[in-house]
C-alpha cells in the first residue's frame, strides 16, 4: 500500500501543479500579462487546496480513506476541468469570475488527494520515514511538473492541448483506482475523448483572443507565449504578444499608422551610426526602417521569443530583414545579453519597449539597467526607448544621462547634446534611405516633401520642457527592487500607450 500511495501521491502533485500552471498561462494572457495574474492565481488555487486538504482529512477521520475513492477523486477533476473548457467558451461576458471559480473548485477537489494517500501510506507504520516518503513523493511531482510544462511540453502542444492531456492522464490514472468496472470504462472513455480533443483546431486561446472591431488573422504560440495577428478595417495588420498590444506593420511614414515616425527620427539624429543594437524584435517595422540607413553595418537584435522571427518570414513586407546580412537576430533575453556582452560598444540602443505595466517590464526600464545600458554605448551614443508614458521613466532616464529628450512617448537618453532636426537635416537623410533592394525610401519629390512635413509635427522636447503635470505627484526612480511601473502605478492606476 505504501509504494502506491507513493506513487498517487507523485502523481497527484505532478498533475496539480500541471493544471497550476495552465491556469497561470491562461489567466495571465487574459488579463494582458499583468503582473498580478501570478499572485492572485496561486492565491486562488492554494485556498482551493488547502479546502480541499480540509476535505480529504475528514474522509480519513471517517475511515473512507481507499484506493477506488481516490479514482473517484481523479475522475471528478477530470470533469471539473472538461466543465471550466466549456465554460470559459462559451460565457464571454463573465469569463473573470469563470476564472476565478475554475481555478479555486479545479484546485479543491485535487486537494483531496494528498490527506487520503497521506493517510494511506503511512496507516501500516506510522513512522518518519512512512510520513516523509509520502511527501517527498509529493513534493518531486510538484517540482517536476512546471519544469516538464513550462520548458518542453508548451513547446510541443498548444495550451488547449496541454491541457486536455493533463485531463487525460488524470482519467487514465482515476481509471487504474477504482473497482467498479462501469465506472472504470466510463473514465477510460473519457480519457480516450480527451487524446481525440487533441486533434482539433484551437478553441480555447481563440475564444480568449477575440477583440471587437478585428480580425484574428493568425496565433503563433510557443513556451515564451503567443503571438497574435488581427486585421482591422483598413485591412492593417495589427499584432499583440501574449493578448497585449505590440506594434503594427507598417514602415510607411505618410499612413503613419503606428507612430513609424518615432523609428524615422534615428537615422536623422544620428546618420553616421554604424554600429546599433534593438532590444526586441516584435513586428520587424522599426529594424526595417533602420536598414534603410546605408551607412549601418551592423544591427544586432535580441528578440526572447524566437517565434517572432517565425511571424516575420510569413509577411513579405517584413521577411526582407531576414535576409539582409547587417541584420544578426539572437534568440536571449536582452538584459542577460547586455549584462554578457561588456565588451560590445554601440552607437544607440533602441527599445520599443512593452507597457510599462506588464511583468518584467522593470528589467529594461530600472535605473539599474538604464546605467548598464549606458555602458554599452560609444562615446556621444544614446539610448532610445519607449516609455509607453510612464513619466517615472523619463525621471529616471535623467538620474543615469546628461541629457534626456522627450519625442512623443519616447525617451531619448543621450551622452551628449542633441538638437531639434532642421529640413535640412531631415531632407539629407531622407534622401540616402534605401530599402534592401536598393530602391528609395522617398521616391519622389512629393514623397519627399510629406516625410518632411510628418516629422516637423513633433519637436525633440528637452527635459526641462517635458509636462509632469499630469501625473499629479512627484515622479519616482524605477529600481530593480521597487517594481513601482509594475505595481505601485500598474495599469490601473496610469494607462499608457505604445
Amino acid at each position: 500500500m505504501s509504494n502506491k500511495a507513493m506513487l498517487l501521491s507523485f502523481l497527484g502533485g505532478f498533475l496539480s501543479l500541471s493544471i497550476e500552471v495552465i491556469w497561470i498561462r491562461l489567466f495571465s494572457f487574459f488579463t494582458g500579462s499583468l503582473p498580478q495574474a501570478f499572485s492572485f492565481t496561486l492565491a486562488v488555487f492554494l485556498i482551493g487546496i488547502a479546502i480541499g486538504s480540509f476535505i480529504g482529512k475528514r474522509i480519513c477521520r471517517e475511515g473512507r480513506a481507499s484506493i477506488d475513492n481516490i479514482g473517484h477523486i481523479f475522475a471528478l477533476s477530470g470533469l471539473l476541468d472538461l466543465v471550466a473548457i466549456g465554460l470559459l467558451l462559451s460565457f464571454v461576458q463573465s469569463r473573470l469570475l469563470i476564472f476565478v471559480l475554475s481555478i479555486f473548485f479545479c484546485a479543491l477537489v485535487r486537494g483531496i488527494v494528498f490527506p487520503i494517500v497521506h493517510h494511506l501510506g503511512s496507516e501500516a507504520h506510522k513512522t518518519g520515514a512512512a510520513i516523509s516518503n509520502v511527501y517527498f513523493a509529493n513534493v518531486m511531482g510538484c517540482t517536476l511538473s512546471p519544469i516538464f510544462i513550462g520548458f518542453y511540453l508548451f513547446d510541443v502542444l498548444t495550451t488547449q492541448q496541454t491541457y486536455l492531456a493533463v485531463i487525460a492522464a488524470t482519467f487514465i490514472i482515476a481509471a487504474f483506482c477504482l473497482r467498479h468496472q462501469l465506472v472504470k470504462l466510463s473514465v477510460i472513455i473519457g480519457a480516450a475523448v480527451s487524446v481525440l480533443c487533441l486533434m482539433i483546431p484551437d478553441k480555447l486561446i481563440t475564444a480568449l483572443s477575440q477583440k471587437p472591431d478585428l480580425v484574428l488573422d493568425s496565433i503563433i504560440e510557443n513556451k515564451h507565449g503567443f503571438i497574435q495577428v488581427y486585421k482591422d478595417e483598413q485591412d492593417n495588420k495589427l499584432v499583440f504578444g501574449s493578448n497585449v498590444y505590440d506594434g503594427m506593420l507598417n514602415v510607411d511614414l505618410a499612413l503613419n499608422s503606428n507612430m513609424i515616425d518615432r523609428a524615422y527620427l534615428l537615422p536623422v539624429i544620428a546618420p553616421e551610426a554604424k554600429n546599433v543594437l534593438v532590444v526586441g524584435l516584435s513586428t520587424g517595422s522599426w529594424v526595417d526602417v533602420l536598414a534603410t540607413m546605408p551607412g549601418l553595418e551592423k544591427i544586432t537584435v535580441i528578440e526572447l521569443n524566437p517565434a517572432y522571427t517565425q511571424f516575420a518570414s510569413r509577411y513579405s513586407e517584413m521577411a526582407r530583414i531576414l535576409q539582409d546580412k547587417r541584420v544578426h537576430i539572437i534568440t536571449d533575453d536582452g538584459r542577460r545579453w547586455i549584462k554578457r556582452n561588456a565588451d560590445q560598444k554601440f552607437d544607440f540602443i533602441l527599445m520599443n519597449t512593452t507597457f510599462h505595466w506588464r511583468s518584467y517590464s522593470t528589467n529594461l526600464l530600472s535605473k539599474e539597467f538604464l546605467t548598464m545600458a549606458k555602458s554599452r554605448l560609444a562615446e556621444n551614443g544614446f539610448l532610445y526607448f519607449n516609455t509607453t508614458s510612464s513619466f517615472d521613466a523619463y525621471y529616471t532616464a535623467k538620474q543615469v544621462f546628461p541629457y534626456v529628450y522627450q519625442y512623443k512617448n519616447m525617451a531619448l537618453a543621450s551622452l551628449r547634446p542633441i538638437e531639434s532636426p532642421t529640413d535640412q537635416n531631415i531632407a539629407a537623410a531622407f534622401q540616402g534611405l534605401r530599402w534592401s533592394e536598393g530602391n528609395p525610401v522617398f521616391a519622389s519629390a512629393e514623397a519627399l516633401r510629406q516625410g518632411m512635413a510628418r516629422m516637423r509635427e513633433y519637436s525633440i522636447l528637452p527635459y526641462e520642457k517635458i509636462d509632469f503635470s499630469p501625473l499629479s505627484r512627484q515622479p519616482e526612480i524605477i529600481t530593480d527592487q521597487n517594481m513601482i511601473t509594475e505595481y505601485k502605478y500598474g495599469r490601473f492606476n496610469e494607462l499608457g500607450t505604445k
